[in-house]
């Protein structure tokens, strides 16, 4: 047991600065988890049935162009915002945090929860429309 830890210790410290990274970005564990998952799938569906196919790693490019696609009419929204509203990209740049700050708990948390869901709605439409 002893030598398994040492031989182990060297490769635990290669991943000590990694795990600060895990305690700030916590969503991070998600997409490991997902991944540790997705790579032991072919193994658990072939246990359950002998025949069953699995997934190949192209699927993960459906929600890597969502993602950019995201990032892109994100853009061009800021953009389009800035040409046409300018006092609202003003707003959301200089004034946005202030107010957030002075509303209540119970308005931050819906206000936090729809931003969540309509990126995660606009994240999963356009995977589906991909």
């Amino acid at each position: 047991m002893k030598k398994v830890i040492r031989w182990l210790q060297p490769i635990f410290d290669k991943f000590k600065p990694l795990w600060s990274y895990f305690k700030v970005w916590r969503e991070l564990s998600s997409l490991a988890v997902g991944l540790i998952l997705w790579i032991h799938s072919a193994v658990f569906l072939r246990w359950i049935d002998p025949t069953a196919g699995t997934y190949d790693a192209g699927v993960f490019q459906v929600y890597l162009f969502a993602i950019i696609g995201v990032f892109i009419l994100h853009g061009i929204v800021r953009i389009l915002m800035k040409l046409i509203w300018p006092t609202s990209e003003d707003y959301l740049d200089h004034h946005f945090r202030n107010d957030f700050n002075t509303i209540t708990p119970w308005q931050k948390l819906k206000l936090s929860t729809f931003i969540f869901f309509a990126f995660l709605f606009a994240v999963a439409l356009l995977a589906r429309t991909l």
